[in-house]
């Protein structure tokens, strides 16, 4: 039976699905079911396409940019959605060939080189979350392209960390650095030509920024703490002391998120933005 609304529980079935596909190599089927502690973020984005999705009952055409193993495609035509989704990278044909199984149209695209492989005005919405902070090149290309591709009227979704959390600010009082793990990066990234990481990540006035000088009209830009409920439904399944306890600062940070947005701060470490093409999206 298809759903009708996006839930934690009908993406553990996505994500499961995935993961125990045979093509699935086992050292990703791990961390595909863990992306389960970060779920929070896809269905909040599910939700929003929902609740916005045309009012003549037409299914919402979408394009999920940095799919990796295209867990919120997947779900997005269990959900009666179009769905496409774009990456790059060693793993993108067996994601590509999992996904396409699902209903998918997945294909391999650098999007630091190569436009995106489909005509302009295709997609009511794109989905480009968790990505522009991995790029080794300015997103404005990307956002360009996404202009392209979206219907007029159509919008893009960001997601990406918040440079001016009150936790890097914190960080950097006390001498810490607010990038990623150096050990992680000098010594076990040496051998890497290129890093995968985080190579800038944005304040909210710089993604406003970014959406308004590509031509998207700005209808959200805030901030949000990771989700509490999916990390402890997560959890539930690492019972050990041992599993639980690495997990402990997420907890503490997600529960500190509550108090900010309460308080009505924008310190969480999380940036929502939704821009909307109009007229016709000419850069």
């Amino acid at each position: 039976m298809q759903e009708k609304r996006p839930t934690l529980d009908g993406l553990e079935q996505v994500l499961e699905l995935i993961a125990s596909d045979p093509r699935i190599q086992p050292n990703f089927s791990g961390w595909i079911r863990a992306s389960l502690r970060s779920g929070g973020g896809k269905i909040r984005v599910l939700r929003y396409i929902s609740d916005h999705a045309r009012s003549d009952g037409a299914p919402p055409q979408i394009l999920d940019v940095g799919a990796q193993f295209a867990s919120l495609a997947v779900y997005a035509v269990k959900l009666g959605y179009h769905a496409a989704a774009v990456d790059y990278g060693p793993a993108a044909k067996t994601f590509q060939k999992v996904a396409s199984d699902h209903g998918v149209d997945y294909k391999e695209c650098d999007v630091g080189a190569e436009a995106l492989p489909f005509p302009d005005n295709q997609f009511d919405f794109v989905t480009y979350t968790d990505v522009m902070e991995h790029h080794a090149f300015s997103p404005k290309r990307v956002l360009r392209e996404i202009q392209r591709v979206l219907v007029p009227g159509g919008r893009v979704i960001v997601v990406t960390p918040n440079h001016a959390s009150i936790y890097n600010r914190l960080k950097l009082l006390f001498g810490g650095s607010v990038n990623d793990d150096f050990d992680y990066f000098f010594d076990l990234c040496a051998d890497e030509r290129t890093y995968d990481g985080h190579h800038r990540e944005y304040t909210r006035a710089e993604l406003r920024a970014a959406l308004g000088r590509t031509q998207f009209q700005v209808l959200e830009c805030r901030v949000f703490e990771q989700d509490l409920i999916p990390l402890l439904h997560y959890l539930r399944r690492h019972r050990t002391r041992a599993e639980i306890f690495p997990e402990s600062r997420d907890l503490f940070l997600c529960a500190l998120g509550e108090i900010w947005a309460l308080l009505h701060l924008p310190l969480d470490r999380w940036i929502w933005a939704v821009g909307e093409k109009t007229g016709d999206g000419k850069t």
